[in-house]
């Protein structure tokens, strides 16, 4: 009877064993079959203006599911926006381009342009450890629109000329020139293409899809040229001194540290000297600087922020009594 009790128990050991075993490699089974596979390490490609500028980024550019293109503020300030400004007191980004001026706080999706607030479907994010700007979201504030794919995104400036052709039938997206060079992708027929120009090779026409792909196609496989856009200049009324006896004077009984001290205050300021300008009929504001006592930086910010809403009424900013106050870089920068 002992005996067999010992047997049975080492029986029962035995069947443990392997049942555990058993599962332990089921439970290695399906780890292996259900891994989930590991993020694509895509490198990510900007063309501005049909230049492939990725190598001149400071950082990366971020492109989420939606197929929305994010960008640094530094990669923003170099290309976009020089004055781009972020305010740390009140955690708004600040950014100007021809005659708008716009702010968005980090964590929120309202965004303040000129005199009016729209929603944003994005917000600023934290992306690498920087602030990220949905530029899809405000191609209004540079003039711009954005094709974004899954590694490439497209920038191209309203202002600048744009010709493109389409496919009269489905095509091959070459290399190079020549019927034997290497095919980048096949494009269907009626797919529109940005035409880049005519190539060394006769018969052939170098071209860029919206996916960021350059590449070679044959001539008599385009439709004609179709010039969407011309090259524009921006032309704003620039006032001489002369203008200064026409000119609305503001001094420092306006230009007060409390009055220009963020960007709520300054756009309030700006606001109303506006509604100055228009019920008076004078478009000229004559900023006269003498005894004037506020931070130079916050100064620069209003006058930053002055020039383009003056711009967007056909106005603009001249300076008295300097006296030093500006840098003659910041005036000469600003055509003031």
């Amino acid at each position: 009877m002992g005996k067999k009790k010992k047997v049975n128990k080492k029986k029962l050991i035995s069947r443990l064993f392997l049942l555990i075993l058993i599962i332990i490699i089921i439970t290695f089974l399906i780890k292996i079959i259900f891994k989930p596979k590991e993020e694509e390490n895509i490198e990510l490609t900007l063309i501005v203006d049909n230049k492939n500028i990725t190598s001149s980024l400071l950082d990366n550019i971020y492109i989420d599911t939606a197929q929305k293109l994010y960008m640094s503020l530094e990669d923003i300030k170099n290309i976009f926006d020089p004055n781009l400004y972020f305010e740390e007191e009140t955690g708004k980004v600040i950014t100007i381009s021809g005659t708008k001026v716009g702010a968005i706080e980090v964590n929120s999706n309202v965004f303040e342009l000129n005199s009016a607030t729209l929603l944003l479907s994005s917000q600023v994010i934290k992306y690498d450890e920087k602030y990220y700007i949905p530029i899809s979201d405000i191609t209004n504030v540079y003039n711009i629109e954005v094709f974004a794919s899954k590694d490439t995104a497209i920038v191209l400036s309203l202002y600048k000329e744009l010709i493109t052709v389409k496919t009269i039938k489905k095509v091959s997206l070459k290399q190079e020139t020549g019927l034997f060079a290497k095919t980048i992708k096949k494009i269907e027929e009626g797919q529109e293409v940005i035409y880049l120009g005519e190539a060394d090779k006769e018969g052939w026409v170098k071209v860029l899809t919206y996916d960021g792909k350059e590449g070679y196609i044959k001539q008599n496989k385009l439709s004609d040229k179709e010039y969407k856009r011309m090259n524009m200049n921006e032309d704003y009324f620039m006032p001489s001194a002369a203008d200064a006896n026409n000119a609305i004077k503001i001094t420092k009984k306006t230009i007060k540290n409390d009055s220009i001290n963020n960007f709520s205050n300054r756009k309030t300021t700006i606001s109303k000297m506006l509604e100055d300008c228009v019920s008076k009929s004078k478009y000229t504001i004559n900023l006269d600087l003498k005894d004037i006592e506020v931070e130079t930086n916050k100064l620069e910010r209003l006058i930053l922020e002055l020039i383009p809403r003056l711009k967007e009424i056909g106005g603009a900013v001249m300076i008295t009594n300097n006296n030093g106050i500006l840098s003659n870089e910041f005036l000469n920068q600003n055509s003031l």
